[in-house]
């Protein structure tokens, strides 16, 4: 059995470097008052206390005249939307590399492959989770386009599209978001010889270390 004894050491994670920073900024010391919980909790609010609770991965592929959900995560609990702050998609992708539109090469204009996060409702999955090759549409929530692959590129490029607090894509994300929902990186190519090539792509969530929760 773990130790009750708030004196025991903690293992080493963030969240036990969490609550141990908690445990003596609350007890006065001959030098300073303890501190408020508020304020302690903004304290620990700072980047370096947040928790990475999801992340998925994939490596190559290539996306035809279709849209593919590349990554699904897990479902989101209750606890982990009230304290999400930071969703990071990264992926290295190029088109097919040619196009007969030539004054739109090497823009972004005219270019139809493309990356969205979806959500959608995860309740409507089987018992086996999301279908990562056939989600239903009228399951999902909302897409919300996060970048288009430069028209014609001859290279992978790479990308970085980032949702947080204060970003009104984050906001409207979270009020989509309910316990059991999933978030899917998908990757999309539009009408014949319109080709998305995924080097690799990866997605990270990114939630406040809440120790209200435990106190």
């Amino acid at each position: 059995m773990p130790s009750t004894d708030p004196r025991a050491p903690l293992p080493n994670t963030t969240h036990a470097s969490n609550l141990a920073t908690f445990f003596c900024l609350s007890r006065p010391t001959p030098t300073r008052p303890a501190l408020p919980p508020e304020l302690i909790l903004q304290v620990l609010a700072h980047p370096t206390r947040w928790l990475l609770t999801h992340v998925g991965s994939t490596g190559f592929l290539r996306v035809a005249n279709r849209d593919l959900p590349i990554i699904t995560l897990r479902p989101f609990t209750t606890e982990e939307i009230k304290t999400l702050r930071r969703i990071i998609f990264r992926f290295r992708s190029k088109d097919q590399g040619h196009s007969w539109d030539h004054m739109n090469h090497g823009t972004y204009d005219g270019s139809w492959t493309w990356f969205e996060a979806v959500v959608q409702n995860g309740k409507a999955c089987g018992p086996d989770g999301p279908d990562l090759h056939g989600a239903l549409e009228d399951q999902v929530r909302k897409k919300f386009e996060l970048q288009r692959n430069r028209h014609a590129g001859r290279w992978f490029e790479n990308y970085e599209v980032v949702f947080e607090d204060g970003d009104p894509r984050m906001a409207e994300l979270k009020s989509l978001l309910s316990e059991g929902d999933v978030l899917q990186l998908r990757t999309c190519a539009r009408f014949p010889a319109w080709i998305n090539n995924v080097d690799e792509a990866k997605v990270e969530v990114w939630c406040i270390d809440d120790l209200r929760k435990r106190r």
